[in-house]
């Protein structure tokens, strides 16, 4: 039995897989945020434990398993939220969220240091502002002035899981990369970045490849509901866990992940070069990947339930888009998250409901098919796979197939199937 783990920004959640990769049964926790001024977003290193272990316990009750049959534990998780540690492992602050917006004046001096002016080279973000977790380090560092010592560890959430898990500090390079402090190029944490944080190799974890053992659970895994002396896998992030478990790596197709945010995702032999609008990074199996994400998704659709008549659950809202006829007479709903703002243009007294639901709908449709063209996909040439909430919509997958102007293959497979197929590879038979 594999149990697979995706440690998920809103909630953990977990999975009981077996080796045919069918899921037996599966559990979550949700995470409770601390919101402050100038932007502060803050998880307890506690409660982050806590939850991890309630997402454990969950899935291996819903399973029927109990927690000895586990075989290995596959990890995949957020990016960027981190905390420091001091000598003793204890946490000296909450974990900051990749949420978390006040390092702002940091990134803006970040792109005036001239030692990580090819920082885009190194990194997993063509954009400096993207290295989010050397902004927030050396806002740290500029803020509250010796605060990090010598000594001290910095770890990732996954990193330091897998420290309570084994008494290891262990990171995967597909997560790695997407720090900052990370060189592609390299393939080690990069000196230049360690340098203008002012901190050593030495206080961040030991990092591997994508899809590899990090080590196998000690006495302290008990505490988080897990046995001792199984191998602990580090799956990435949940964007190439679902990759995996798509098997992009073998069937050549593109993977749009139609969730809060939208996502297209492909696999590549050797690593691409950087890209101002992309993200690329690692892949398992000495691969890489390249991916667009577009931040309006669903957010737009559950913002649209909120304001249009008999549309407040996904079933009434594309029910009812159902009604109107593609193009909705002639009215355009044009979002711009950026800004803050959106705007539905040609409005009529004869446009109704449906016409409204079913704007936003096709809006979404044709930013998918910009975004495709961006990551330099030729959707006539490449098979195309849809999964996340949206994908389950034959309407909204049927509109967007129409702006691609090619099919969509709907797909189950996700982080779960992902991290437990490189759980399962990791270990063998």
């Amino acid at each position: 039995m594999i149990l697979a783990v995706d440690c998920g920004s809103t909630s953990f959640k977990a999975a009981v897989v077996d080796r045919r990769l069918k899921v037996l049964g599966a559990g979550s926790a949700r995470l409770v945020y601390h919101y402050a001024g100038g932007g502060r977003v803050e998880l307890d290193v506690d409660g982050v434990s806590a939850a991890f272990r309630l997402a454990v316990t969950s899935a291996l009750r819903a399973a029927g398993v109990k927690a000895a049959a586990l075989q290995t534990l596959a990890l995949t998780s957020q990016a960027q939220t981190f905390t420091v540690l001091d000598t003793h492992g204890r946490a000296r602050m909450r974990f900051i969220s990749w949420q978390d917006q006040r390092a702002g004046a940091a990134c803006a001096a970040l792109q005036k240091t001239p030692s990580l002016s090819d920082l885009a080279a190194h990194s997993s973000f063509g954009a400096p502002l993207a290295a989010l977790q050397i902004c927030q380090i050396k806002h740290l560092q500029r803020t509250r002035p010796g605060f990090i010592r010598p000594a001290d560890l910095i770890l990732k959430l996954p990193a330091y899981l897998v420290r309570r898990l084994t008494g290891e500090p262990v990171l995967d390079d597909n997560l790695a990369a997407m720090s900052g402090l990370y060189s592609l190029v390299l393939r080690d944490w990069w000196p230049a970045a360690l340098e203008a944080c002012r901190i050593r190799r030495e206080q961040l974890p030991r990092v591997i490849p994508v899809g590899g053992v990090a080590a196998f659970t000690a006495a302290g895994a008990r505490k988080l509901g897990l046995p001792e002396g199984i191998p602990v896998v580090l799956a990435g992030n949940d964007q190439t866990a679902g990759a995996y478990g798509a098997q992009l790596d073998r069937n050549n197709a593109m993977l749009l992940t139609l969730g809060t945010a939208h996502v297209g995702y492909v696999c590549l032999r050797r690593m691409p070069a950087p890209h101002a609008a992309l993200v690329r990074g690692p892949y398992p199996g000495g691969r890489a990947y390249r991916l667009a994400v577009d931040g309006c998704g669903g957010n737009i659709i559950n913002w649209a339930q909120t304001v249009l008549a008999g549309c407040d659950t996904d079933e009434r809202f594309f029910a009812e888009a159902a009604k109107s006829e593609r193009g909705c007479q002639g009215l355009v709903f044009e979002p711009a998250l950026d800004s803050g703002t959106g705007v539905w243009r040609n409005i009529g007294l004869h446009h109704t409901a449906a016409d409204f639901a079913r704007s936003v709908i096709e809006a979404l449709s044709r930013r998918l098919a910009a975004m495709v063209k961006t990551l330099g996909v030729n959707p006539r040439r490449q098979t195309v796979l849809a999964a996340g909430g949206g994908s389950q919509s034959a309407l909204f997958v049927r509109t967007v197939s129409e702006a691609l102007g090619a099919p969509i293959h709907v797909t189950t497979a996700g982080p779960f199937r992902g991290a437990a197929r490189m759980a399962a590879e990791a270990i063998g038979p």
